[in-house]
């Protein structure tokens, strides 16, 4: 998933809004439906309660992978207490009544009411709305994990890179595979080498390995991976100072022998930049020396 802070405005809120809302309501309506034509009216009792697990497992999921900061808490909770009124009120008054599954409108006054909502939709969903809030939420984030991993992590970072540009691209791999591999997932990955003992990608740095590493050893070792790299590199362009090697195809080729991927290879740069920019402005050191 990506991370990355170069955020776009949101559009459209009004037409996000509604398939936000809308879509599980529009869900248990379906299933209401095809379990009514089942003859299995049973299991169509309280089927709004499967909306009210929905928005419960997705909470559950964002705090087990450490996402809580990233959310718009007050956006979201307008999203969870509408989708829990719509789906009640849709129960109560339509699903739970056989016959009234799908809606009926044969007054000349609803017909107008639905032309005035769609108008007043039209004018809302033009809006623009500022993107400043999930910018800031997304720039404490960061924050937050660089922070906590040059707590956690910093002597061995500075240790094996010796270099503040390869230090930010290491801070900035690290931050990445733990967004994507949460502690959670990472359970279930020591759990999945124990049964197969095969090579994985294990700790929060996501080292590929055949033997059980933790989180230390994986910062250790992913380190160690860029800082080798990156010595081979300088030993290339000091046998061959005729080819030209600039700065961004020496992180790149350091990125895509950690881990390949344009994708992959976007976010880590675009991290790197939040990073030198945040935390290491005054540096004045790179992969290769400034030249007059």
């Amino acid at each position: 998933m990506e991370i990355t802070l170069f955020i776009k405005d949101e559009e459209a809120p009004a037409i996000n809004y509604l398939i936000r809302v809308l879509s599980p309501i529009v869900y248990i309506i379906i299933v209401s439906s095809i379990l009514y034509l089942l003859n299995l009216d049973e299991y169509v009792y309280n089927i709004y309660f499967v909306n009210i697990y929905y928005i419960s497992f997705r909470l559950f999921f964002n705090i087990i992978t450490e996402r809580g900061p990233l959310l718009n808490w007050s956006k979201q909770i307008i999203y969870w207490v509408s989708i829990i009124l719509l789906s009640y009120l849709i129960y109560d008054k339509i699903i739970r009544h056989r016959e009234n599954v799908l809606p009926d409108f044969t007054t000349i006054a609803n017909e107008l009411w639905i032309i005035i909502l769609v108008f007043i939709f039209q004018i809302v969903n033009g809006v623009k709305l500022s993107n400043d809030g999930q910018v800031r939420r997304k720039e404490n984030y960061l924050t937050y994990k660089y922070s906590h991993f040059k707590k956690k992590f910093g002597t061995i970072i500075s240790e094996n890179t010796k270099n503040d540009a390869l230090e930010i691209t290491a801070y900035s791999i690290l931050i990445y595979e733990d967004f994507n591999r949460p502690l959670v997932a990472r359970w279930v990955e020591y759990l999945t080498f124990f049964l197969t003992r095969k090579k994985h990608s294990l700790g929060v740095m996501q080292f590929p390995t055949d033997k059980l590493v933790n989180d230390q050893q994986s910062v250790d070792l992913g380190t160690k991976k860029l800082r080798e790299k990156f010595d081979f590199i300088l030993k290339e362009i000091e046998e061959n100072p005729e080819v030209d090697y600039p700065e961004y195809k020496i992180e790149q080729d350091i990125i895509w022998h950690y881990n390949g991927g344009s994708r992959y290879y976007t976010e880590i740069m675009e991290l790197s930049s939040s990073i030198r920019s945040e935390f290491y402005s005054n540096s004045k050191e790179y992969l290769l020396p400034l030249t007059e």
